[in-house]
C-alpha cells in the first residue's frame, strides 16, 4: 500500500533543537551551525494593526516560508524520518515496492513537506511505521494530519484488508443528515466531484471505478428507507445532461475524466509525456485541433491539420511526385498566399480553403487552436462538452432534452408499473389512473385551476393527452412577445398543481382551493421577474470587456473617419471594398477601392476589409482615426478580442496589432446603410486591378 502523508504547519513546528542535532549527526562543523541557528533564532514579528505597528514576538520554534533556505533545512529535518524508515526497512520490518523484479525496493520519496509511504499491506508494517511517526513527531516537532492524509492500496490487496472507500465512507457520513435536495445537490457537486479530481486529471480511471462513483452518488441523490436505496427514477447520465437540456448537471465521471486528461494532453502539446489511458482522449482531441497559420515555418504541408473547412484538416490533394514543398512557409511570400503556386499545387477545393486562410502580418509563429471554444485555448468544460457528445453519439440534442426527464415523476400508475404495489388510480378524483398528464392537465382538480388562470394556450389542448407535445407546442411561444413571461408562468401554475396534487398524498389534505394555487403560482413568478429584472448577468469576458455594440461615432469626431463596405461575388471569389475617408474638421474627403480574395464568408471579409483598410491608413501617418463598421458581430468580436473560428482569430489579432500603433483607434457601429459613396464604391472595386483613390472636393 502507499500511503501519502500531510503535516500540519510543517515549517511552523521545527524544533531548532532537533534541527542543529541533526546537522551535527550529519557532520556540519559546529561554526556553520551556529551560523545557521542565528539565521533561525534572530528572527522577530510584529503586528500591523490598521496601519500601525504592535508588539514583538520572538518565536522559540520553527522556521520561515518563503526563505529561499527554509526548504533545504527541512530536508534535513526530514532526513530523520528517512533513517527511521530505511532502518526499518534493513530490519526486514518494512517492506518497501519494487518497479521491476531486479529494482531497487524503495519505502519512501519525499520532496520537501510531501511525503509518500511504500509498503505491506498487513497489519505489523502498519503498526511499525504508525510507531516511527510517532516516534518523528515527538523529536522533530512534526504533526501528521491524518484527515488530510491517504492510503491507496494495490488491486491485489483482498477487500476484507482495505478500508472503506473515500467517497463511499463521505457518502455514508451524510446519510443521516437530513438534506433537501437542494443541500443534496450543492454537496454533490461542491464535495464529492473535487475528492477524484487530481487522480482523473492524471489517469484515466477504469469504467467499472467510474460507474461505481457514478451508482454511489445516484444512491444519495435518491436516498433509502429502512435500509434500502430508494428507486432511481431516472439515469444519472441523463441527470448529467445540461439544464437547459432537461437535466441537473451532473458530472458524467467518465466523459469529465477524458476533459481533465485533455487538459494535461494540451498543456504538454510540444513534450515528450506518458500519460496512463490517454490515448482515447488524445484521438477525440485531436479530431477538434487545428494548426493555426501565422508564418507557417512549423506546419508541415502534408502531414499537419491545417486547413479549416477540409474533411480531415488535411489536403484532399495527393502529394506530387518528387515535390520540394514541405512547410506552409514555402506557400506564403511576402505575407500572403502565393496563389499562382497554390493553384498549381493543390486542387481547387484545397486551393480556395487555403486561400481563404489569412496570413499573420506579425509572423507569428504557427500553433494549435481548440475549434470548440473562443480564442482556440483548451479548457476543462469545453472539452467535457466535446467529450458529452461524444458518449451521447448520434443523439439529436434536442430529442434528448425532450425525453430526459420523461418517466422521472413519481406518480401513483408509474409506481405500480415499476413495483407492482400501490393503487395506480388517482386519489385525487378517485376515477383514471394518475398519469402525469392526469395530474397537471386532466384531473378535475387540475381542470379547475386551468379554469381560472390568468393565461390560455390556444392550439395546445388538442395535445393534453401527452405532457411532452403539449409542452413542446407551448415552447413554440418563447419567441414571441411576452412569451417567455407566459411560459414562466405556466411553469409555476404546474409547480403549483404538483404540490398540491402531493399535499393530498402526502399529508392527507382533502380540500384544495383553484384560486389558492393560482394566486400562489402568480406571486412566485412575480417575485422571479422582479429578481430577473435586477440582475444583469454577464460572461467572464463581457465582465472584464464592456461590449457597447450600439456605440455610433459622432459626426464632430476630431481626427479621420472612416466607413467601409463590402461587396462579394461567390462566382469569382472576389471582395471588393469602398472606402469613405472624411477628414475633420475641414471635412476634406476621400474615397478609396480596394480588391482581395473572398473567404466565402461574410463576417471575416469584413475584417478583411478592415484590416486592409487600416494597413493603407498607416501610410498616410494619421494619427486619430474612427473606424465605423457595419457588421455588429465583428464589433463585438473585436471588443472582445476573440473568436471560435481560427481565422478570425488571426484577424482580430492583426486588426488589434494595428489599431495600437495610431495614438488613437477606435471602433464603432455604423447605422448609415445607405451610404452610396461606399456601396457603389466596392461594387466598383470589384472590376480593378489595382487599388485606386479618389479625391471629393468638398462643397463651398
Amino acid at each position: 500500500m502507499a500511503i501519502k502523508l500531510d503535516m500540519t504547519k510543517a515549517y511552523d513546528r521545527v524544533e531548532w533543537h532537533f534541527l542543529k542535532a541533526m546537522m551535527r549527526k550529519m557532520g556540519f562543523c559546529e561554526q556553520w551551525i551556529h551560523w545557521i541557528a542565528r539565521c533561525m533564532e534572530t528572527v522577530s514579528y510584529s503586528f500591523n494593526c490598521n496601519g500601525e505597528v504592535k508588539g514583538f514576538v520572538k518565536p522559540s520554534r520553527g522556521i520561515r516560508q518563503g526563505d529561499p533556505l527554509s526548504p533545504y533545512l527541512f530536508l534535513i529535518c526530514s532526513e530523520g524520518f528517512s533513517n527511521l524508515l530505511q532502518k526499518a526497512a534493513e530490519n526486514k520490518r518494512l517492506k518497501g515496492v519494487k518497479i521491476s523484479r531486479r529494482g531497487p525496493s524503495i519505502t519512501h520519496l519525499f520532496f520537501a513537506d510531501d511525503s509518500l509511504i511504500f509498503c505491506g499491506a498487513d497489519k505489523q508494517q502498519a503498526e511499525e511505521l504508525m510507531n516511527i511517526l510517532q516516534a518523528y513527531e515527538q523529536a522533530s516537532g512534526q504533526l501528521i494530519n491524518l484527515e488530510k492524509s491517504s492510503v491507496i492500496f494495490s488491486k491485489n490487496v483482498s477487500i476484507t484488508q482495505k478500508q472503506e472507500e473515500n467517497i463511499n465512507r463521505r457518502l455514508e457520513s451524510w446519510k443521516n443528515r437530513f438534506l433537501s435536495q437542494a443541500g443534496k445537490e450543492v454537496m454533490l457537486k461542491s464535495v464529492t466531484m473535487a475528492m477524484p479530481i487530481y487522480a482523473m486529471s492524471c489517469f484515466k480511471l477504469p469504467r467499472k471505478l467510474c460507474k461505481d462513483l457514478s451508482s454511489a452518488m445516484a444512491n444519495y441523490w435518491w436516498g433509502e428507507a429502512n435500509g434500502k436505496n430508494k428507486m432511481h427514477w431516472i439515469s444519472w447520465k441523463k441527470m448529467a445532461q445540461e439544464r437547459k437540456e432537461g437535466g441537473l448537471n451532473f458530472k458524467d465521471l467518465e466523459a469529465f475524466n477524458k476533459a481533465l486528461l485533455g487538459k494535461q494532453i494540451w498543456s504538454t502539446r510540444h513534450c515528450i509525456v506518458v500519460l496512463e489511458g490517454i490515448d482515447e482522449c488524445e484521438n477525440v482531441l485531436e479530431e477538434g485541433v487545428l494548426r493555426r497559420i501565422g508564418n507557417g515555418v512549423s506546419t508541415k504541408i502534408w502531414e499537419h491539420k491545417w486547413i479549416p473547412q477540409a474533411p480531415n484538416g488535411k489536403p484532399s490533394t495527393t502529394k506530387p511526385q518528387n515535390c520540394k514543398f514541405e512547410t506552409v512557409q514555402q506557400l506564403i511570400t511576402n505575407k500572403r498566399w502565393n496563389s499562382n503556386l497554390v493553384f498549381r499545387l493543390f486542387n481547387k477545393s484545397d486551393a480556395m480553403r487555403i486561400l481563404s486562410i489569412p496570413v499573420s502580418l506579425g509572423g507569428r509563429e504557427d500553433s494549435h487552436y481548440w475549434g470548440y471554444n473562443e480564442g482556440g485555448e483548451y479548457t476543462v468544460r469545453s472539452g467535457y462538452k466535446r467529450f458529452m457528445k461524444e458518449s451521447l453519439g448520434s443523439s439529436n440534442s434536442k430529442e434528448m432534452a425532450g425525453t430526459s426527464m420523461e418517466g422521472c415523476y413519481p406518480v401513483r400508475e408509474a409506481i405500480f408499473k415499476r413495483t407492482g404495489e400501490g393503487d395506480p388510480v388517482c386519489k385525487g378524483c378517485g376515477e383514471e389512473p394518475e398519469t402525469i398528464e392526469h395530474t397537471l392537465l386532466q384531473c378535475p382538480i387540475a381542470k379547475a385551476i386551468w379554469k381560472i388562470a390568468p393565461i390560455t394556450w390556444e392550439g395546445a389542448d388538442d395535445q393534453k393527452g401527452n405532457f411532452h407535445k403539449w409542452w413542446s407546442r407551448i415552447t413554440e411561444a418563447k419567441n414571441r412577445q411576452d412569451g417567455r413571461n407566459h411560459m414562466g408562468l405556466t411553469a409555476n401554475i404546474l409547480w403549483q398543481i404538483w404540490k398540491d396534487s402531493n399535499k393530498r398524498e402526502f399529508e392527507n389534505q382533502a380540500g384544495y382551493n383553484p384560486c389558492s394555487v393560482i394566486q400562489k403560482a402568480h406571486m412566485e413568478w412575480l417575485e422571479i421577474v422582479e429578481l430577473d429584472s435586477k440582475k444583469e448577468p454577464q460572461s467572464t469576458t463581457e465582465t472584464v470587456v464592456p461590449v457597447d455594440v450600439d456605440s455610433v461615432a459622432p459626426d464632430s469626431h476630431e481626427g479621420v473617419n472612416l466607413r467601409v463596405a463590402i461587396k462579394t461575388s461567390k462566382r469569382n471569389a472576389v471582395l471588393g471594398i469602398g472606402v469613405s475617408v472624411r477628414r475633420v474638421p475641414n471635412e476634406a474627403q476621400e474615397i478609396w477601392a480596394l480588391k482581395d480574395r473572398s473567404s466565402g464568408d461574410h463576417i471575416i471579409d469584413e475584417a478583411t476589409a478592415i484590416k486592409l483598410t487600416l494597413c493603407k491608413t498607416l501610410d498616410r501617418q494619421w494619427s486619430t482615426i474612427s473606424v465605423q463598421i457595419r457588421n455588429k458581430g465583428l464589433l463585438k468580436l473585436l471588443k472582445l478580442g476573440k473568436a471560435s473560428d481560427c481565422r478570425m482569430t488571426t484577424l482580430i489579432e492583426d486588426i488589434l496589432s494595428l489599431k495600437s500603433l495610431f495614438r488613437m483607434c477606435s471602433f464603432c457601429l455604423d447605422n448609415d446603410d445607405d451610404n452610396i459613396d461606399c456601396n457603389s464604391v466596392s461594387s466598383y472595386a470589384q472590376g480593378i486591378l489595382l487599388d485606386e483613390e479618389f479625391l471629393v472636393p468638398s462643397c463651398p
